[in-house]
């Protein structure tokens, strides 16, 4: 603050030698005194400018705009543009003549020795010291000879011991801690640093300084430098002078052309616009002129040079001014709108269209054990569920076909079983339906059902015990489907053919799937009823509800085969569901040999296995990741 004042106070008495006599005399108090008017010489003005941009506690940052605009403005006083551009151009380009010459680089790196051989590199900030110290406490036993002197010819000495306690203090160097900042320990052995600071077929050189406390690393390099009359030291390239000299004078050119005076042109109102007279020739700018009432007309402002302006008027000019008329003399003209319609062509609807439709949803589940006390083990298991969709529907007809696929797979890796199948399931349905009345159809179905790799009877996983089409099973039927409501429908095949086959018999026993033994397929006459229904509720909760149920007409009629599946799915988020998904099978059938309370097979009075069927249930909790199309 005391150099701004001083500053400020020289400048001061600058105005005031350079002022003229006192033109006036101002009363303060009881005190006259003098004023001035302040009035500057260039010289003057360009000197206390030059001292205000010397002075670095006056502006708060270096690269002020103020400070770089005065910066240019006392810079151009000092010296005209036109003696730069003058230097500029007679500097002698050519002149320069770079040769490739070795230049060495060096680098100095800090180090932190821990003893004679062992340092590391101190470039890391460190919150402690990175030592232990270690504190050991011990009962030392000291032998001390003592003499007693019981008769003066005769000296006994009795040895005893004392037990004196010590400290011994041990200093570790704390290497996990270095480790964890990711800080290497280096150590010096037969003139070598174990390991290397400079990788593997490095050309750089190493070396310490006297004292060890900083390690120098030197590398040399080829440059192109220039001789010492000349204003440089390294250069880019030989083509450097050349271009150097082309990028002045396109520079000079370009400061040359966009040297401009701004005008301003205004009008009556007090609206100014403004327009520039550059050095080259400029295209015609367009302007409205106005006088006190408020007519308007156009004119052309151009820049033919620096110091010349064109005006052109605009071609057809016409004003016209408002006034007042009698409503006598006011022509009004009466016109009858058209109100006919015009003929539209209705557009003919296209009668039949295809529908299509993909989605996709997988499921990631994965589980990590160590160390754990109660038991289990690590594993990770996966589900994807693809289903594509298309429908074809015929207006004029009044037919709907819709067919479907659905490809369901999943597996889990653990630790002690590896890879394993869980989920392996291939369906395929295709409907035909006729509307016959308002919500029943005449329907006709197709629904086959496989799977396509091999599945086994963990943990023996030597022989499967289902592949591809073993077993597989198609259902065709007719009858009709009723829709109640909405997303429900009821689809009843009054006559249904089911077909239960496996072609592999050598690897897979096709009783486990109910077909006797000798055969590869079972067939059956029936009916079926499918139930279908979607339904939302609560925020985003969707329940999918399918079920499918088949009585055969020649054998048990009333015995009826369940295949029930529910899906409910949570939407979390843009992509991500919580899905549960629960999948329950009965069908006569499929036996199951039945096993006692030790687990052992029940048999029969034959000897053979006793077996009975089961209800079959799987059920799949997990977040899934959906995309639909």
């Amino acid at each position: 603050m005391r150099a701004v004042l001083i500053l400020l106070f020289s400048g001061f008495s600058i105005y005031c030698a350079s002022a003229q006599p006192p033109g006036g005399i101002e009363r303060v108090g009881n005190d006259t005194l003098p004023f001035h008017p302040i009035r500057f010489t260039p010289s003057a003005a360009s000197e206390y400018i030059g001292n205000m941009l010397q002075l670095d506690s006056l502006w708060r940052e270096e690269g002020d705009t103020l400070h770089l605009s005065l910066s240019r403005l006392a810079d151009h006083y000092n010296e005209p543009f036109d003696s730069v551009e003058t230097r500029l151009l007679g500097f002698d380009y050519d002149a320069l003549r770079p040769e490739l010459t070795t230049l060495a680089r060096h680098d100095t790196i800090p180090l932190r020795w821990f003893n004679d051989t062992v340092f590391i590199v101190d470039t890391v900030p460190l919150e402690k010291e990175p030592f232990i110290t270690q504190k050991t406490f011990i009962n030392k036993k000291t032998i001390v000879t003592n003499r007693v002197d019981t008769l003066p010819e005769l000296q006994v000495f009795v040895d005893s011991i004392r037990h004196e306690p010590d400290t011994i203090t041990e200093i570790f160097l704390d290497t996990l801690y270095l480790r964890s900042r990711d800080i290497t320990i280096h150590r010096v052995a037969d003139q070598d640093i174990r390991p290397p600071l400079l990788p593997p077929g490095s050309r750089k050189e190493r070396a310490f300084l006297p004292d060890s406390s900083h390690l120098v690393v030197s590398e040399k390099y080829q440059a192109l430098v220039a001789d010492e009359d000349s204003p440089f030291f390294v250069v880019p390239g030989r083509m450097t002078p050349d271009s150097l000299r082309l990028a002045v004078q396109e520079l000079l050119h370009h400061t040359h052309v966009r040297d401009s005076i701004p005008l301003y042109l205004s009008d009556p109102t007090g609206a100014r616009q403004p327009f520039w007279l550059t050095a080259e020739p400029d295209d015609l700018m367009r302007y409205w002129v106005r006088n006190h009432e408020n007519d308007s007309i156009t004119i052309w402002v151009g820049n033919p040079s620096k110091h010349e302006i064109r005006l052109v008027l605009e071609d057809d000019i016409h004003v016209e001014r408002m006034g007042k008329m009698d409503s006598g003399e006011i022509p009004i003209t009466t016109l009858e709108p058209d109100r006919s319609l015009a003929p539209l062509q209705p557009l003919d609807e296209i009668p039949g269209t295809w529908r299509y439709g993909l989605s996709s949803a997988f499921s990631l589940n994965q589980n990590y054990l160590s160390n754990w006390a109660r038991g289990g083990e690590s594993s990770l298991a996966s589900l994807l569920d693809l289903r594509v969709r298309a429908q074809y529907r015929n207006i004029d007809s009044e037919i709907k076909w819709t067919n479907s696929a659905r490809f369901r797979y999943g597996n889990i890796i653990s630790e002690e079983f590896g890879f394993r199948t869980n989920t392996d399931i291939l369906e395929l349905n295709s409907q035909m339906n006729k509307n016959i009345s308002d919500k029943i159809d005449f329907s006709s179905v197709f629904y086959g059902k496989t799977q396509v790799s091999k599945g086994y009877d963990y943990p023996n996983d030597s022989i499967p015990i289902s592949r591809f089409l073993s077993p597989g099973t198609f259902t065709i039927g007719a009858g009709f489907e009723y829709e109640p409501f909405a997303n429900t429908t009821l689809n009843f095949s009054a006559l249904s053919y089911r077909n239960t086959f496996v072609l592999d018999t050598t690897q897979v026993n096709q009783r486990a799937h109910g077909i006797e033994r000798g055969k590869r397929a079972r067939h059956e006459m029936g009916g079926q009823l499918v139930v279908n229904n979607e339904m939302t509720l609560l925020d985003d909760l969707k329940i999918e509800n399918k079920v499918r149920l088949f009585t055969n007409y020649l054998e048990s009629p009333q015995n009826v085969d369940v295949d029930w599946e529910i899906n409910l799915e949570k939407q979390i988020s843009w992509y991500f569901t919580v899905s549960v998904n629960l999948h329950l099978i009965y069908d006569e059938n499929i036996l199951f040999p039945v096993l006692d309370d030790q687990g052992d097979p029940v048999t029969l009075p034959d000897g053979s296995p006793k077996e009975e069927p089961r209800l079959q249930l799987k059920q799949f909790l997990g977040i899934t990741m959906s995309l639909s199309i």
